[in-house]
This record gives structure tokens, C-alpha cells and sequence, in this order.
């Protein structure tokens, strides 16, 4: 079965069952998104979760006084979705394809009978979790730093994920000035600052519509310099 297959690329079915897989398959319904379309949205009823098959999306959320950032981008094969689905309450971000993207979604009740007939399922579902707040610790150790930390740590972590997910010339980043703006909340002069900065010291050059990374190790260096400057 084709889906079956699908299931078996994305972390949450890692090393389960087939009758699982074949389970999973049975209740899946497979959803189709253009460049710019809303996955998700902030606010609404979180009725299910998507495996994306392929494809990224973008997550963002609007805070406390209308303030909106963008907190990262989802490559296939992930998972979106399953906060709400989890707390039963209401969508805390929105994702925006940005790509043509493919899903699987699941949901609730069928995830919850998952998680109750297949433990394995639920301990991959509690990796996933504790890796992605591992991820916001040191996001937010970066970007107590200073701007340029920050910039590295999102340039080498967007890097560090194309490159999971196979996608062509990784260490070319759709990520215009507006977009790092959002995603680190500086402004366009403290951003474009770094950048320059950044570009001078032959770590990356950029256009309007992105960042392309000409030494990812190096890049991701940086923030050891930084916190090393604090010792």
C-alpha cells in the first residue's frame, strides 16, 4: 500500500508495527496545498494533525499585543498539528505551505486509538516532543545572545534540517530580510547590519529572496564564539 509506505518516512510511525502502518493507512486522508495556502491557522479548532509527505511549511504565531513571529519551518517528513490534537483546544500557530505540499492527516480519535493499541507510536510521539523542546532551549540561549548569534543559529538549524530532508541545495535558504525579521524579531537595520557583517566575513551572501550559506560549519561556529566571549 502506498500510504503505508508514506507512513513509514515520517518519525512518528519510526519502527512500528506494520499492522500499525496498515491501521494508520485505513484512516489517513490524504490533502493537497499550493505555495501560500493555509495549512493550519491560529485559533481555529485543532480537530487533527498532519504528517507532511512532502513539501515545508512555515509556522508562525501572532502574541500578547498583535506581535507576530515566525518561529520556524516544518520539512517532509514531519509532523504539524499535534499540540492541538494532544490539548484538545484550539490551534496555537498558523503554517503556511511553502511549497506544494502533501499531507496525511489524522484525526483525533484515530490517533488516540493509535497511541492506546500501538505504545510504540506514543514513544516516538514523546521523542519528537522532548527533541523539539530541546531545540527551543537553545533557541533561546542563541538569541539571548545578540542578533548575530540568532542569525546563525536559525541560518544553521534551517540548514541542518534541508539537509535531513534531501531537499536540493540545502545550503541555499528561502529566507528574505522580511522573513528574519520575523523570525528573530529585530529590526530591519539591526538585521541587515548582521547580514552584511556575515557576508563580509564570506559566511553567506544574500539576495532578496534568500540566504545562501557558503560555509554552514563556520556559520554555526559563531555561536560558540559568542558564548565562549562570555567566559
Amino acid at each position: 500500500m502506498h500510504r503505508v509506505s508514506e507512513l513509514k518516512q515520517n518519525p512518528l510511525f519510526l519502527n512500528v508495527p506494520e499492522d500499525a502502518l496498515r491501521e494508520a493507512a485505513r484512516v489517513v486522508t490524504r490533502r493537497q496545498f499550493g505555495v501560500g495556502d493555509v495549512v493550519l491557522e491560529q485559533q481555529t479548532a485543532g480537530e487533527a494533525l498532519h504528517l507532511l509527505v512532502s513539501g515545508a511549511v512555515r509556522v508562525s504565531r501572532v502574541g500578547p499585543g498583535s506581535h507576530g513571529r515566525v518561529m520556524g519551518d516544518v520539512y517532509a517528513p514531519g509532523v504539524i498539528g499535534e499540540t492541538a490534537v494532544l490539548g484538545g483546544g484550539e490551534r496555537s500557530a498558523t503554517v503556511v505551505a511553502l511549497t506544494d505540499v502533501t499531507t496525511l492527516m489524522l484525526y483525533r480519535s484515530h490517533f488516540k486509538q493509535l497511541l492506546v493499541r500501538h505504545p510504540q507510536v506514543l514513544w516516538n510521539l514523546s521523542a519528537m516532543l522532548v527533541a523539539r523542546v530541546t531545540a527551543l532551549n537553545d533557541e533561546l540561549i542563541a538569541f539571548g545572545l545578540n542578533t548575530e548569534a540568532a542569525l546563525s543559529h536559525v541560518f544553521s538549524g534551517q540548514y541542518r534540517q534541508r539537509v535531513a530532508a534531501g531537499v536540493p541545495d540545502p545550503a541555499t535558504l528561502p529566507l528574505s530580510i522580511t522573513d528574519i525579521m520575523l523570525r528573530v524579531s529585530a529590526s530591519r537595520e539591526t538585521v541587515v547590519r548582521v547580514l552584511r557583517k556575515l557576508e563580509r566575513q564570506h559566511f553567506l551572501t544574500m539576495t532578496a529572496h534568500n540566504i545562501t550559506l557558503l560555509d554552514p560549519q563556520g556559520i554555526e561556529e559563531v555561536i560558540l564564539d559568542e558564548l565562549n566571549a562570555l567566559d
